[in-house]
């Protein structure tokens, strides 16, 4: 009997121990189960937060989108208001002749002119602000223009490149040449270009145009043009005409301090800013009104001291004429004089950017509009390009 109990109690033990095992691997269990559902739990929130972000994004973004449309449309209404010499006003006959100062006053209120101008016109909107900035396309060169001058006449376009760009040396002939090549319909490269053998040659092959320029950004697709000559050192034409302001400091002297001593290449404007393909002003002349640094520089007998001051002179009020007081003071007047003017042409570039308040999402569209107020079609839009 005693053995019998002995095994009995034996049996108790195991019989306890073994659910004392199965207890913990039941823990195990759980534990790994609340891990697991804690894992997901976590990632359907997070994902979900995504989701929401994502969506809130949309929708900023599309209102953002349709309010810099808005700041196209608006730029465009009134520049043909500016350009039809149409005054904005307010009131009926019968109230501006009871009360003609009031009347006065609103008209100036609402009769801002809008033209081609460094500042943006800022203004509010459908629970956001637009932001638009409007060039003169005619402040730029006519870039097919130049490139079939170039071909009997070379240095018309090396100059520019240098003076204004700051290209020098092979840099600056190989571009050259490649413009040329680009343009004139013979498959023959001159010394420093190149024709469709080239370009066949590349990676991502491609043939020359063997014609116009369509864009200016297909001047990327030209030989020795990179993103940085055509754009520019990250430095917008506004950064660069504040270095002017700077006494006694030339900006492409202030950007080239800046560079790393094993880049050697002169700094300028990029050939964006420089040449346009929608002007129809077939000569050298530009608008001084509108006019970068680096653009005022290729005018032969500009110097750094002039173009510093005729950017200062135009800030405090656009030149009317060039028989302005003002610029017949300048030094090298005669000489400038023959390829400068002060007349916009019918091309205009508008960028506007759009945002909503409160938020950090915004929207930039870029158009060049033709604009004829006399024409039964008063404007046409000729290009437009949508950003972020």
């Amino acid at each position: 009997m005693k053995t019998e109990f002995l095994s009995f109690l034996s049996f108790l033990r195991e019989l306890r121990g073994s659910q004392k095992a199965e207890r913990g691997i039941a823990l195990m269990l759980v534990l790994w189960v609340l891990t697991l559902l804690s894992i997901m739990v976590f990632e359907f929130c997070y994902t979900m937060r995504i989701e929401a972000t994502i969506t809130k994004n949309f929708k900023e973004g599309e209102r953002s989108y349709f309010i810099a449309q808005a700041g196209i449309n608006r730029a465009i209404i009134e520049i043909v208001k500016t350009k039809s010499a149409v005054k904005k006003f307010k009131g009926s006959k019968e109230s501006m002749v009871k009360d003609e100062e009031k009347y006065v006053d609103e008209e100036e209120e609402g009769s801002e002119e809008w033209k081609p101008r460094e500042e943006p016109y800022t203004f509010p909107f459908q629970g956001g602000e637009c932001e638009v900035k409007i060039g003169d396309e005619g402040s730029k060169i006519n870039l097919n223009w130049i490139a079939k001058k170039a071909k009997s006449n070379r240095k018309l376009l090396t100059d520019i490149l240098e003076n204004s760009c700051g290209l020098e040396g092979e840099e600056r002939d190989v571009i050259v040449d490649s413009i040329i090549d680009w343009v004139d319909k013979d498959h023959n490269h001159l010394i420093n270009g190149a024709e469709d053998e080239y370009y066949e040659s590349l990676e991502d092959p491609y043939e020359s145009r063997d014609g116009n320029f369509v864009v200016t950004e297909e001047l990327l697709l030209v030989r020795g043009v990179t993103e940085e000559i055509y754009y520019g050192r990250n430095l917008s034409s506004r950064e660069r005409d504040e270095l002017i302001e700077e006494e006694g400091a030339s900006p492409i002297k202030e950007l080239e301090q800046g560079l790393e001593e094993d880049e050697e290449r002169s700094i300028g404007e990029g050939l964006s800013e420089l040449f346009t393909v929608f002007s129809n002003r077939n000569s050298l002349k530009i608008n001084i009104n509108d006019a970068p640094y680096g653009l005022l520089m290729s005018v032969s007998g500009m110097t750094d001291d002039v173009a510093r001051r005729i950017i200062e002179l135009r800030r405090e009020e656009e030149f009317e004429n060039i028989r302005d007081a003002r610029l017949m003071e300048l030094p090298n007047y005669n000489q400038i004089t023959p390829q400068i003017t002060v007349d916009s042409t019918d091309y205009y570039k508008i960028e506007a950017r759009g945002r909503i308040d409160d938020s950090s999402v915004a929207r930039t569209i870029s158009a060049v509009v033709k604009i004829t107020p006399k024409k039964k079609d008063k404007y046409k839009v000729v290009y437009w390009q949508e950003g972020v």
